[in-house]
């Protein structure tokens, strides 16, 4: 198999994207470095990645965000009041999104008897310079909700039917970082599942768990039409800033390409099902 040209090209909601892999919306980026998410966009647009903006719990100001280029997604929560929401989303296509992902996995206030004494802890080591720039400036809305109360989320075939009723364009498979919910099983052994229900009704993706090009793989091989990753990111930033998010991305990126290439693909619309080792 000739493997010298490979190409990473994908279609999304019918346009045409560099690579399958996409940021996943996460809050709170100057935790991890001062730039926060204007590092993590001008990342992306090195990359040619998809940036997701967290519309609620960014610490850089939209407009900031928005002066950088290449392709973002917006991110909204359904517990900003309707008011807030009419406001938001009519605005969204006009300041370039192509597309509005909605958070709906986390129906009720998360148990955090064990999570908050750890929190609590590691906080005293939290630089003090750090928390300065913590500012949350799209809660500065009057009447802004910030608890969450969602419906249930997209890791069974019942609840992926249930959203196509609604008309979505794509579904994420996402068990939230594994962390509302012990035991839950990982999104990708719930995927295929999904893929079958959806029944190509909408477009699939994956989130939660990818930390390599071979993650990617195995995970575009079983029907998604893209990954999205979040933890990897926010290491690459608390690194080295804009520079360590484009080393997370280039490093999945040359991965892919080689266990493509390992598996005689050249473009991203050939991988299947029949790379799979089946157990």
């Amino acid at each position: 198999m000739d493997v010298s040209e490979i190409s990473l090209k994908t279609t999304i909601f019918g346009s045409i994207y560099e690579l399958p892999i996409l940021i996943a919306t996460s809050a709170c980026h100057c935790l991890a470095h001062v730039d926060g998410e204007v590092a993590t966009a001008r990342a992306a647009t090195e990359t040619q990645c998809i940036f997701t903006y967290n519309s609620t719990f960014s610490n850089m100001p939209e407009e900031k965000v928005l002066q950088t280029l290449g392709p973002k997604f917006l991110h909204i929560y359904l517990t900003k009041p309707i008011e807030i929401l009419e406001q938001i989303v009519p605005q969204a296509d006009k300041k370039g999104y192509p597309a509005i992902f909605i958070t709906c996995d986390q129906p009720h206030e998360r148990i955090r008897d064990f999570v908050l004494p750890l929190f609590e802890e590691a906080s005293k080591n939290i630089d003090p310079e750090l928390m300065k720039n913590m500012s949350i400036p799209n809660l500065n809305i009057p009447g802004i909700i910030v608890k969450q109360h969602f419906g249930t989320g997209i890791l069974s075939p019942i609840d992926a039917e249930l959203a196509i009723k609604y008309g979505p364009n794509v579904i994420i498979v996402s068990n939230h970082g594994g962390r509302l919910i012990d035991t839950v099983p990982p999104a990708i052994q719930c995927l295929e599942d999904v893929v079958n229900a959806v029944d190509g009704r909408a477009e699939v993706f994956v989130d939660t768990g990818i930390r390599s090009g071979t993650d990617a793989l195995k995970a575009l091989a079983l029907g998604a039409r893209a990954v999205l990753i979040g933890r990897s990111i926010l290491y690459g930033l608390a690194c080295s800033g804009q520079d360590g998010v484009r080393r997370v991305l280039d490093i999945l990126k040359h991965e892919l390409v080689y266990d493509m290439a390992c598996c005689g693909l050249t473009s991203i619309d050939k991988i299947n099902k029949d790379i799979l080792y089946k157990h």
